[in-house]
């Protein structure tokens, strides 16, 4: 049994404190350390404090004076902690009051502390855990590690300016999604009083198809980087990626050992790690030679880096379309269609569950394929009747 406290601070929050000296948790000596037990609005959080009892001095009806003390003393410094961090504009919750009581004094919440919580519980759910890591990444890298509460709605609508600018409106419409979503868990969680996302009308746009093209490519390959060893690398990431279609969350996984050559060509077989379908890419020959050169160890950086990196080496080749890493996987799905591979292909290349997406916004035949295609027919012999 333990000393026990409630109270309700309104009618929405509930608030209570227990005390324990628990038989389980007794040194050599006998002794065990007097345990709180604080609950709001049901999370419950422990801590040992920094004093010693005998558990069946404690757990006596009637307890020692200098027990009785030292849990007053306790209870005394839980509401000054509760003062405290009120005073100091921070939500009451139990992961903040063990915080105030362990370090002596309250902290700002700054946007990494929220990112970090609010990733945490999603660790439950990898699949979900992964499509909001960029993102948060992202969010963090523009928006900066600043207190929550100082959040502006400026600031929001900057956020999703520099989306637009760095991504396919699909993307830049799903970070934004997602942003919305982490300050709401911070309303939830008493953090923001506002969310100042909530006024911006997200919008996906049509998809459009764009890849880059062989005249692209030749531009591509023919910069003279040896002075530049980083943007070197970025190409040969480039013409990789462009030869494989992969993902740059699967290009990081790349393991050279499952690479295997059947006839003429090469093929990689794993499974995506954004869905956990399973991908059979071909590797073009371009690719090949950059796993040569490597010796199976690609040059790999961060995904935010590759981004920027990838749109220097555009500057310098002259190219209008701008390239991203989701670019190069179109550039692979539009070579492959626009060469005679059949979209139920082209969708296993890709590790697509079917052709849909494939087709909407992946590739689709030019308008030369599909006149070199009819005139092939309209070319063949009439059938003997």
């Amino acid at each position: 049994m333990g000393y026990k406290t409630m109270r309700t601070a309104t009618t929405r929050t509930t608030f209570s404190t227990s005390y324990y000296c628990r038989q389980s948790k007794q040194n050599k000596a006998g002794l065990a350390p007097l345990e709180l037990c604080i609950i709001i609005n049901g999370e419950r959080v422990n801590l040992n404090l920094p004093v010693k009892f005998y558990p069946k001095d404690f757990n006596k009806k009637r307890k020692p004076v200098e027990i009785d003390n030292i849990v007053d003393q306790y209870r005394t410094k839980v509401n000054e902690a509760i003062g405290d961090i009120m005073a100091n504009g921070q939500p009451v919750t139990a992961a903040n009051l063990k915080s105030y009581l362990q370090t002596g004094g309250t902290k700002t919440f700054t946007l990494s502390m929220l990112i970090n919580r609010f990733m945490g519980e999603l660790r439950t759910t990898p699949k979900t855990y992964r499509k909001y890591e960029l993102a948060m990444d992202y969010i963090l890298n523009k928006i900066g590690d600043v207190e929550v509460s100082t959040i502006t709605v400026g600031q929001c609508n900057k956020l999703y300016a520099d989306l637009k600018a760095d991504f396919l409106p699909s993307t830049s419409a799903g970070y934004m999604t997602k942003t919305k979503t982490l300050f709401a868990y911070a309303m939830d969680n008493g953090l923001m009083k506002i969310n100042p996302a909530n006024g911006i009308k997200i919008t996906k746009g049509t998809p459009t198809i764009s890849y880059l093209s062989n005249d692209d490519i030749s531009k591509i390959k023919a910069l003279r980087l040896e002075d530049y060893d980083r943007l070197n690398k970025v190409r040969d990431l480039l013409l990789f990626q462009a030869s494989t279609g992969m993902a740059y969350c699967d290009l990081v996984h790349f393991d050279n050992s499952m690479v295997v050559k059947k006839g003429d060509v090469y093929t990689y077989t794993d499974n995506r790690q954004k869905t956990g379908i399973e991908f059979t890419t071909v590797i073009l020959p371009m690719g090949v030679e950059v796993i040569n050169k490597y010796d199976g160890q690609l040059p790999l950086i961060s995904n935010q880096k590759y981004n920027q990196y990838l749109k220097e080496i555009q500057k310098l080749a002259g190219i209008d379309t701008v390239i991203t890493t989701h670019l190069l996987r179109k550039t692979y799905a539009h070579y492959m269609l626009n060469n005679g591979v059949r979209i139920e292909t082209v969708a296993r290349l890709l590790g697509h569950s079917n052709t849909n997406i494939t087709q909407r916004i992946y590739c689709r035949k030019t308008s030369d394929t599909v006149a070199a295609e009819v005139a092939a027919v309209l070319n063949q012999p009439e059938p003997i009747s």
